[in-house]
This record gives structure tokens, sequence and C-alpha cells, in this order.
């Protein structure tokens, strides 16, 4: 056993080894809902956009601009979200993070003429970027390895919750004239109320990250809570194993991206998220239109899509038991192939409704086989010290790919509904290429393994 249980190698070996999660379930909520609050945001905008365009009488113009703004916007809250995770830490960026969501949702719904509405839904953006890989590093981080990503599919499991009530929600509210749309966004205000426990004993900061930043007294301490915790609920320790030294922290996290072996890494994470945001933006704000094109009114069209919500409720239900058995990047490939099918099928039948409906459950299946893998291969392919960066950057760049998409879409609309379906499925095909040629193994790791670029020397469960 190591004489020193402080050091931040040996924190992350003490958090490596508990047999399960040691912070309260309550964090488990906290956490969750804050994915819920995030997704619910980006996907209610494809089902309230015809009526926004009807309510403030929006141009393509101006529905480019709102669009292309908030990803943009997206992209920039997402790298400075994530620097700050890595400078101020974890827990104080997840609460600024989710008040920024809270004041974002209340402006959108009470927008009153198109600037307004503009500047509000490119402020969300902002609000959104920062939201998901901070709350990934935190689970990750609270997490031992042989778990991590068990842990991780319970919080994104809200992910799919928040599809749910987005479609259904938008079903019953987008047809109520004048207000219906401003209580749809106005939900996200919810993020106000966990704001109220983003601190100890519910969520501490991560003591992988104390421990980076030489504050070793802290890290040791709520390290031994999680360990009492732990052996309070009647489970036995291991020893703690002999490690070898962490990587040396930096003091501007971004600096060390920009070298092997996280250069590559980062490359790939953001051609990854490029594809991926390529296609899902297109699907969540435009596909509802697109149907309406094929012949469907905006209502079918909407309940059809809600339908499938569900099959990825059932699916985020089974990942927490698949995805520390598989190799992340297999699963990813995997829910990337079964993405491509959907908007392929909806071209095929040209629309028809059992199609639509068929498609939308592959879409909902894909999304937990893709994400759930995804969000945890994009955090813990980096260092501890540069993880919220890491992934925050990458998520960044990799909205380029909505930006662009949003703009060609808007292009190629002319062409017809069928050209407009093919370039949605482009993007999946994309990432897949990148995932399966270049992406390391990452299951059943430790983060110190993975972060120290051991990648061929590290036995790994395929």
């Amino acid at each position: 056993m190591p004489a020193d249980l402080r050091g931040s190698a040996v924190i992350n070996a003490r958090i490596d080894r508990l047999p399960g999660w040691g912070l309260p379930k309550a964090a488990f909520a906290i956490l969750g809902i804050a994915y819920f609050v995030d997704i619910y945001d980006v996907s209610i905008v494809g089902y309230s956009l015809p009526v926004l365009k009807e309510h403030f009488h929006l141009t393509a113009t101006q529905v480019t601009v709102m669009l292309t703004g908030n990803l943009v916007a997206t992209a920039l809250g997402a790298i400075l979200f994530g620097f700050l995770g890595d400078i101020l830490g974890r827990q104080r960026s997840f609460f600024l993070g989710l008040g920024a969501l809270t004041v974002t949702a209340l402006l959108t719904a009470v927008a009153w003429d198109t600037p307004s509405l503009l500047v509000f839904r490119v402020l969300s953006g902002f609000a959104t970027g920062g939201g998901i890989a901070v709350v990934t590093a935190l689970v990750q981080e609270f997490s031992p390895a042989e778990r991590r990503g068990k842990y991780l599919a319970y919080n994104v499991f809200w992910s799919g919750v928040a599809a749910v009530a987005a479609a259904f929600l938008s079903t019953a509210l987008v047809p109520v004239e004048n207000v219906g749309w401003r209580i749809l966004f106005g939900v996200g205000a919810v993020a106000l109320v966990l704001m109220f426990f983003t601190r100890e004993p519910i969520i501490p900061e991560s003591p992988r990250w104390l421990a980076t930043r030489g504050r070793l007294d802290e890290a040791d301490r709520i390290t031994t809570a999680l360990e009492r915790r732990m052996t309070a609920a009647g489970h036995a320790l291991p020893a703690v194993p002999d490690v070898p030294p962490d990587t040396a922290s930096e003091r501007f996290p971004l600096r060390l991206l920009f070298r092997p072996p996280y250069l590559q890494r980062l490359l790939v994470v953001i051609g990854f998220w490029f594809g991926v945001q390529w296609s899902v933006r297109a699907t969540i704000t435009f596909q509802p239109t697109i149907l309406t094109e094929f012949g469907l009114s905006l209502s079918s069209g909407t309940m059809l899509l809600a339908i499938g919500t569900l099959a990825g409720v059932a699916t985020y239900c089974v990942m927490p038991f698949v995805i520390d058995r598989v190799e992340r990047k297999k699963l990813i490939v995997l829910g990337l192939a079964l993405a491509t099918l959907s908007p392929l099928l909806v071209t095929v039948t040209s629309g028809h409704p059992a199609a639509v409906v068929l498609g939308s459950v592959l879409t909902q299946v894909a999304g937990p086989i893709l994400f759930v893998p995804g969000f945890s291969y994009a955090a813990e392919v980096f260092p501890t010290h540069a993880r919220a960066s890491g992934g925050s950057l990458a998520g960044g760049l990799g909205q380029t790919g909505g930006v662009l998409q949003s703009v060609v879409l808007v292009a190629v609309a002319a062409a017809g509904p069928h050209v407009s379906m093919l370039v949605l499925a482009a993007g999946y095909v994309f990432a897949a290429l990148i995932i399966f040629y270049l992406a390391i193994p990452t299951t059943g790791r430790s983060l110190t393994a993975i972060s120290g670029g051991r990648d061929s020397a590290e036995q790994v469960r395929a």
C-alpha cells in the first residue's frame, strides 16, 4: 500500500477501487436532471420552430441567424465552461452553468419581439453548451474504473426523458396560441432548484481535480468520506494498489491538449462530434418541418416522432448493463449505423407514416447506444487537469457541424425533402468512420492509465 494516501495518482486509485458510487444517491438525481434541462432546451426547438416562425413572422434569414447563432454560442459556451471547470473546479462551474440555464430559459419564455427572441436563443446556446462536459467530468471522476460507464449511463438516461418530455409537451402546448411555446421554454428554469444542491455533502468538489491542483488535504477528506460511505453500507474495500505518479498538472490545461498524445485524441473527438452534430441538430431542428413537406401535418408528424421517443427511454434503461461490457467504440459505431438507417428509411418511403414511426424508433434507440459511450469517451481520453477543457473544446468545435448543417439544409431545401434527409444522414456516416478507424480503447481502464497514454500496453476488455 502506498505510504502517502493523498497524492494525485493515489487519490485516483482510491476512488477506482471503490465497489460503488460513493456520493449520496441524490447526487444522481441532481446531475441527471441537469442533463435533462440541457437536452430538453435543445430538443424543443424543432417542435416549436413552426409556431415561432408564424408568431414572430420570421423570415428564412432570421431563422438561419437564430439557429446558427445558437450553435455558435453553444460552441463558445462549451469551451468557456470547460475551461472554467479545469480552472475554478467542477463544482463552481456546474453552479454557474445551472444559473445560465435558468436565466436564458426565462428570458426566451418572455421574448416580446423578433430581436429579443433571436438574442435570447443565442444566449441559451451559450448556457446549454457549458453543461454536458462539466457534468460528465463530475460523474466520471466520482466513479470507480469498472463502473464509470454504468454510472454515466444512469445520468445520460435523463437525456431520453428530456426527449420524451420535449415531444409530448410540445404536442400538448405548441397548439396553444401565444402561450404554449412560452410555457414550453420556461420549463427549463427548473435548473434554479438544482442550484441549491450543488454543495457538500451532495455534490462536493472532485477530489481528483483537487489533487491535481495541489489541494491534497481537501482531496483526501472527500475521498475518505466516499470510502466511509461504502464501508457503512457493508462493502469491504480492497487495498490501495501501488501506482505510478500522475501526469504533472498544467497551469493552462488547453496548452496540454495541443501536444501528443492528446492532440490526436482531441482531433478524433472533434471529428466525431462534428458528424454527430451535423445529423442530430438537423434531426432535432428540421425533421418536423421536413415531414410536413412529405404531406404530414405538423401535429401528426410531431406525434409520430413522439411515439419513437419511448423506445429511446427503454434503451437508456438497458445501457447501464451494457456500457462497461462492450468496448466504447463498438457501441458508438453501432449507434451511428442505426441512426443512419432512420433518414434513409423515411426517404425511401417518401415519408410514409409507418416509416416515420419506425425511423423515429431507430433514431431513439440509436441515441443511447451512441451518446452514452460517446459522452464517456469524449471525457475519459483526457487527463484530469484538462478533462473538462478537452471534452468541452472538442464538443464546442464539433458544433461547427451543426452550424454548417443549418446553412446547407436551408440551401438544399428547394431540392425537396428526399435530398434533405440524405444530407441529414451524412454526418452519422462521417462520425462512424472516424471512430471506427481512429478511436482508442477505454472500457474498463482507469482514468490514470488512459491519460498516461499507455494505449497499447494496457490490457483491455473488448
